[in-house]
């Protein structure tokens, strides 16, 4: 195993403790909830978590609630079924949720803008985030240009596949970059990729004349 396939695997396993605890913020915790959905052995994982998680709370001393505590918190998770509940199903139904309920509709030109001959991008806000957040479209057999980032970038296939120096990635793999990592991901043949890429910093093109893109970018 190399060290990329090693931190990608430390990555992930430390995700998934932060998903169980509650600990994401909201742009990891969709990609996350989206790889369990799209990764049987992750799912496993996640349940085996769970369950650890109740074996530990029948253990600790109970604590006095406020009498209205059950109210507050059926109240609050009314408040979050809500907006689902009003969400029609998207013509893109393919892919698992909650990510298709972010992703617009790749039809809708407008909502894809380009990011490169053969690659275009949908970013996606979330208020209480300082992470960035992008969906990525790949044509087949297209290459996005060498980069690098100035900060860590998680990365989950949503449909398609890709590859570069370090393997291959197919529907529900996550690929993790560290900060100044250079890499060249290539699309595979069969069809378009779409990754859903949750990011701290800013990527930065490599190479002379990536060089020169990114004084034009600033």
């Amino acid at each position: 195993m190399n060290e990329q396939v090693s931190l990608n695997n430390q990555v992930l396993d430390a995700l998934l403790l932060d998903y169980a605890a509650g600990a994401l913020s909201q742009p990891l915790e969709i990609l996350i909830e989206t790889h369990l959905a799209m990764n049987p052995e992750s799912a496993k994982t996640m349940q085996f978590l769970m369950q650890l998680g109740g074996i530990l709370l029948e253990e600790c001393e109970p604590v006095s609630l406020s009498e209205d505590a059950l109210d507050k918190v059926m109240s609050a998770i009314a408040e979050d079924l809500e907006p689902l509940q009003k969400t029609t199903q998207p013509e893109h139904s393919f892919l698992p949720r909650p990510i298709s309920d972010y992703i617009p509709d790749l039809s809708c030109t407008k909502s894809w803008h380009s990011a490169g001959i053969g690659i275009s991008r949908h970013d996606v806000t979330f208020d209480n985030s300082d992470m960035r957040a992008t969906f990525y479209r790949i044509q087949p057999n297209r290459a996005v240009p060498l980069h690098s980032h100035t900060g860590a970038e998680i990365t989950l296939v949503v449909a398609g596949g890709f590859s570069d120096d370090v393997g291959t990635y197919g529907p529900g793999d996550i690929a993790v970059q560290e900060a100044g990592e250079v890499h060249k991901p290539v699309a595979d043949a069969d069809g378009e990729c779409i990754v859903f890429a949750v990011k701290e910093g800013d990527i930065r093109l490599a190479g002379p004349l990536g060089r020169v893109f990114n004084l034009l970018m600033k």
